[in-house]
C-alpha cells in the first residue's frame, strides 16, 4: 500500500505572480485558488494512476482554507484549517512519501516569485544547522524527522533549484520562471497540468525503486531565526528554548526537530502578533 501526502501551498501555483492572487479579500484571490486547485488536481490524479492507495492533501497556504474539498476526488482526504500542530506538514506522519505542490523559494532569493519564509513581513532569514532554509527545507526536515522522504517539489524555477540543492535526486517540476519578485514567464495551464502529471508519475516510480531517503540534517538540530525588526524579536524571545543572540536574531538547539519546529512556530506567531 502506497500512502501519499501532498502539502499544497499557493504562491508557486501555475500563473500566480502577485500576493493579491493569494490573499483573502483581494479581488484576484479566486484566481489563485483556482490555480492551486488545478495544480493539486493534476498531482492527485497522476498519483492515483501511479498506484497510490491513500492520498492525504494538506492545505498549507495562509489560513489553510483555500482548497475546496468538493472539487477533489472522493478517494482524497483533505486537511483544512489552522492552526495545526505540524502546520504545512500536518498529516505527513501517516504517509510513506511526501510531495510539495505550488511551493516558493526562501526569502531573499533572486528572481524568485513571491519569495519569503513563513512570513513576508516578519521573518528575514532562517538557518538550520548553519544552512539557510525556507519552507521547502523546514518541511523536508520535519518529514525527515518522521522518516518520510520528499519525492517531488513543484513551483517556480527558483523553488525547484532550491529543492534540488537541498534534497539529492528529488524530482522537480517548474511551472513558471520568475523575472523578479512580481513578474514571471508563464506557461499555459494545459501545459503545466501535463508536466505536473508526468513529474508525479516519475517521482512515485522512483520512490518505489527506493531512490529517496528522508532528509535529516540532525540530530542535534540548531535553528536560528532572524526577524525583520528588533521589536518582533523582542516578542519572539518569549518562546522557549530560543535565546537571543543578536538584535533581531534568536537561536535554539534541540535533539528533537518536532519540538524545535513547534517552538519556531510559536516564536514566529508571537513576532507577528500586534
Amino acid at each position: 500500500m502506497m500512502r501519499v501526502f501532498l502539502s499544497c501551498d499557493m504562491e508557486g501555483a501555475t500563473g500566480v505572480v502577485s500576493f493579491d492572487q493569494v490573499s483573502r479579500n483581494k479581488p484576484e484571490y479566486e484566481f489563485g485558488r483556482e490555480m492551486q486547485l488545478k495544480d493539486t488536481w493534476a498531482v492527485v490524479t497522476a498519483a492515483r494512476e501511479a498506484g497510490a492507495q491513500r492520498i492525504v492533501v494538506n492545505d498549507s497556504h495562509d489560513a489553510m482554507r483555500n482548497l475546496d474539498g468538493r472539487a477533489l476526488p472522493r478517494e482524497v482526504e483533505l486537511i483544512s484549517g489552522s492552526p495545526k500542530i505540524l502546520c504545512m506538514m500536518e498529516g505527513v506522519s501517516e504517509a510513506d512519501v511526501a510531495l510539495f505542490v505550488a511551493y516558493h523559494a526562501m526569502g531573499g532569493t533572486e528572481r524568485a516569485l513571491l519569495d519569503h519564509t513563513m512570513s513576508s513581513t516578519t521573518v528575514h532569514e532562517v538557518r538550520l544547522n548553519g544552512r539557510a532554509v525556507g519552507e521547502i527545507g523546514l518541511g523536508a526536515a520535519l518529514c525527515g524527522a518522521l522518516g518520510v522522504p520528499v519525492a517531488l517539489v513543484t513551483g517556480d524555477v527558483a523553488a525547484c533549484i532550491e529543492a534540488e540543492s537541498l534534497l539529492p535526486g528529488v524530482v522537480t517540476c517548474p511551472v513558471k520562471e520568475g523575472h523578479g519578485r512580481f513578474a514571471a514567464r508563464l506557461l499555459a495551464p494545459e501545459v503545466t497540468t501535463e508536466r505536473l502529471a508526468q513529474a508525479t508519475r516519475e517521482a512515485l516510480a522512483r520512490f518505489r525503486e527506493g531512490a529517496f531517503k528522508p532528509w535529516c540534517p540532525g540530530p542535534p538540530y540548531e535553528l536560528e531565526v532572524t526577524f525583520s525588526w528588533t521589536s518582533q524579536c523582542d516578542k519572539a524571545s518569549w518562546a522557549l528554548p530560543f535565546h537571543r543572540v543578536g538584535g533581531r536574531t534568536l537561536r535554539a538547539e534541540h535533539e528533537d526537530f518536532l519540538e524545535l519546529h513547534r517552538a519556531f512556530l510559536a516564536a514566529v506567531t508571537l513576532a507577528g502578533a500586534v
